[in-house]
């Protein structure tokens, strides 16, 4: 009788913690940081941040992690060296525990910058590489590099990220513009995806037709501030393929979560998956 307990006994725990395993939550969200990038990808092992907006938003953000309860974040990823996506680092640094930054390989005096302010504060600091995997159980993105460094337009220097969190497709193209996207596109390097972040915050130096028909997003997401970006050229290349527009600027803050799209000043919400 003991032991058929004792089996008994095994089998709900084993069956409790597969139940909880399977309720692993992935939120993706798009912080509204006016003309900067910073996007949180929540679970409820780890969080991650693809950039860390401007600065000037630094508050912002620190208060939106807080209302979150983000006290820890496992892995910043900043995707190229322009002060719109990595200005907000430090504050970040200096208010919540961070395991790990990854930086774009490329030389710039401002990667030597960033690495030694890290590393005085202990924090560990890598280089992305190409094909570069950041993997969870429901989440699996890829480091995209370009085929070679841009000495001019350092957004052609972007590390874009694609892949699936939580059964949906994202790409996260960062700022990349016209050559980089070609490369992409020629190299087989992307593919469709349900949710693009659009890049370089919907700026006709980006977004052309040949990336938008490869990736052929059912959501692209811009980054904006509503006057300097998005530009009605690349709005209309957009909307002509079908896809649905979200703006920060107009809607404010984005989350994904549970295949449902909300935004912070809509009661609208649109289903993805």
């Amino acid at each position: 009788m003991k032991k058929k307990l004792m089996i008994l006994f095994m089998i709900i725990i084993l069956t409790t913690n597969s139940v909880f395993a399977k309720q692993n939550r992935y939120e993706v969200h798009f912080l509204d940081t006016g003309q900067s990038d910073c996007i949180l990808i929540k679970t409820d092992i780890n969080n991650y941040l693809i950039d860390t907006g401007a600065s000037y938003y630094s508050d912002k953000v620190l208060k939106y992690l807080d209302a979150n309860e983000i006290n820890k974040i496992d892995t910043v990823i900043l995707t190229h060296y322009h002060d719109d996506h990595y200005g907000g680092l430090l504050a970040i640094v200096d208010s919540k525990k961070v395991n790990k930054v990854l930086l774009p390989i490329h030389d710039d005096k401002i990667k030597y910058t960033i690495y030694k302010q890290l590393t005085k504060k202990g924090i560990s600091v890598k280089y992305i590489s190409n094909n570069y995997i950041l993997k969870e159980e429901k989440m699996k993105l890829k480091a995209l590099t370009p085929f070679k460094e841009d000495k001019r337009i350092e957004n052609n220097n972007s590390i874009v990220l694609q892949g699936e969190i939580d059964g949906i497709n994202y790409l996260f193209a960062a700022d990349c513009e016209k050559t980089e996207e070609e490369y992409m596109i020629n190299n087989g390097k992307i593919s469709h995806c349900d949710v693009l972040k659009v890049p370089h915050h919907g700026l006709n130096t980006s977004s052309t037709e040949g990336f938008l028909k490869k990736t052929s997003p059912k959501i692209g997401i811009i980054t904006s501030n509503g006057v300097e970006s998005p530009e009605n050229k690349v709005l209309n290349r957009i909307s002509n393929t079908g896809s649905i527009v979200i703006r920060t600027d107009l809607q404010g803050d984005i989350v994904i979560k549970n295949g449902i799209l909300k935004m912070a000043r809509s009661d609208l919400s649109i289903k993805i998956k």
